[in-house]
């Protein structure tokens, strides 16, 4: 309800209103309202969710009160609600032409234009809104931020809101929405900024410490995150999705004995969540406990059969423990539900490498290689596939291509100097190597491992003698 209303009516006489409306709609009968109480009404009816109500109320009040524009301005914003927004438009443009200082004329028509991906002509008209209002610029400009925010235009609400923080440095509202979208377009450093801004005034809103556990857990700030969480839970000990996230930060963290717990502790709340089970499941693999993690696999399964995550975590403990022919048919079933997983595919290729199943294989690493050419592990997991079929000069070229999008990493250049020393190319070998060295020395004798005949090679010792000099 605008502000203007606000003033004339409180809460009593605006539920008095809309009970005498109520009476005389359902009686079929005339009786008289002012300008404000229609106003009043309209809001009433928008807070409910009331279209159709609200429209009929701004309908009556226009009857009584034709030359009104606050009530034609009520209208335009119940057709923006309603989705109608160049009828809007062409209505808050006859309302601007009678009242052309009207601020919420503006915002209605800058909502209005944002609504038809008119942005540029939207945020002319916000400006002119800040323009002509009178009142507190910071409320009116967090209302553009939150709208621009909506509609995805996150850039331009930061500006409108970073204004607002600037008129009024003690804005809730302001400091909590630019805490989120400076999350949202990956500024971790002032999302974090400003919900501590938040968290100096109010240092007990348990939302705000939830979200400040969120930004940390994105930025490997494990343990923050953790603590963020433990105070969001000491706020509001019912806040199931902070006990939730807290363990995934507990997990993130590597502490997977306290994320046991936790979730644990969490299931004890919501014993219907599969994703939960299946974390669950990965932290006992994570600490080797095989049978604990394949019973809340099968726990997630049961709950919800359609859970990738737990058909693949259940594939990679048979794996590990040798059942390699039980593995196929989880990873089948994982690939089955999610075929555009890269894990899931390079698991796949791995154990049809190890079943001697070569082209399943192979097309299984196509896929992750593809899907994920970043991962390291797919491209050797490839060559050493094209390696064992006795392909080397393939297994060459997989890795060539494998350092060009990730030039840097040390595992795909040591192997690959292996495979260029065995294939005779001794020149480009000590590039690769020397390449790797750079990264990461101290693991050089894992070439040696690869190709134990490098160890007699003069060039290769030579490049680890100068290396080794740098290192002291």
């Amino acid at each position: 309800m605008d502000e203007d209303a606000r003033d004339y009516l409180d809460n009593e006489e605006i539920v008095e209103a809309v009970t005498r409306f109520r009476k005389m709609i359902k009686e079929n009968r005339f009786e008289y309202f002012d300008v404000f109480e229609f106003e009043g009404i309209v809001d009433y009816y928008l807070d409910e969710g009331k279209i159709k109500k609200a429209l009929l109320a701004v309908e009556c009040g226009l009857q009584i009160h034709p030359s009104s524009v606050a009530l034609k301005i009520k209208k335009a914003q119940i057709l923006l609600v309603d989705g109608k927004s160049e009828e809007c438009l062409e209505l808050i443009q006859f309302a601007e032409a009678i009242e052309d200082t009207n601020p919420d004329v503006y915002l209605v028509k800058g909502s209005a234009l944002i609504m038809l991906g008119m942005v540029e002509e939207a945020i002319a008209a916000y400006e002119m809104a800040v323009e002509y209002n009178s009142d507190d610029n910071d409320d009116l400009m967090y209302n553009i931020g939150v709208t621009l925010g909506q509609a995805g235009e996150v850039d331009k609400a930061i500006s409108f809101l970073e204004r607002a923080f600037e008129n009024n440095a003690q804005n809730e509202l302001v400091l909590y929405e630019l805490g989120y979208y400076y999350d949202r377009v990956q500024d971790f450093t002032k999302s974090i900024e400003f919900y501590n801004k938040y968290l100096d005034l109010d240092p007990f809103n348990a939302s705000v410490w939830y979200n400040l556990g969120i930004t940390f857990n994105r930025i490997g700030e494990h343990d923050k995150a953790v603590d963020a969480y433990d105070y969001s839970i000491a706020l509001q000990e019912d806040f199931d999705q902070a006990y939730f996230n807290k363990a995934n930060a507990l997990s993130n963290a590597n502490r997977y004995e306290e994320a046991i717990g936790c979730y644990e502790e969490y299931l004890e709340r919501d014993k219907e969540n599969d994703d939960a089970y299946c974390y669950l499941g990965e932290s006992y693999l994570n600490l080797e406990q095989y049978s604990e993690a394949l019973s809340n696999y099968r726990k997630a399964i049961r709950l919800n059969k359609n859970n990738s995550n737990a058909w693949y975590g259940s594939g990679l403990i048979m794996w590990m423990e040798g059942k390699l022919s039980e593995a196929l048919v989880f990873l089948k079933k994982a690939l089955k539900l999610d075929d555009e997983n890269p894990d899931f595919w390079l698991m796949y290729g791995k154990i049809n490498h190890e079943l001697d199943k070569f082209d399943q294989a192979e097309t299984a690493f196509k896929k992750a290689t593809g899907l994920d050419p970043d991962n390291a592990d797919g491209w050797i997991s490839f060559a050493e596939l094209e390696y064992d079929r006795g392909k080397l000069n393939s297994s060459i070229e997989i890795l060539k291509k494998a350092s060009k999008i990730i030039s840097d990493d040390p595992a795909i250049n040591y192997r690959l100097t292996a495979y260029l020393l065995e294939n005779n190319d001794e020149l480009s070998a000590t590039g690769y190597f020397e390449k790797a060295l750079e990264v990461d020395f101290n693991n050089y004798r894992i070439l040696f491992d690869y190709y134990p005949e490098a160890l007699q090679n003069e060039s290769i010792k030579k490049l680890i003698k100068k290396h080794e000099s740098t290192k002291l």
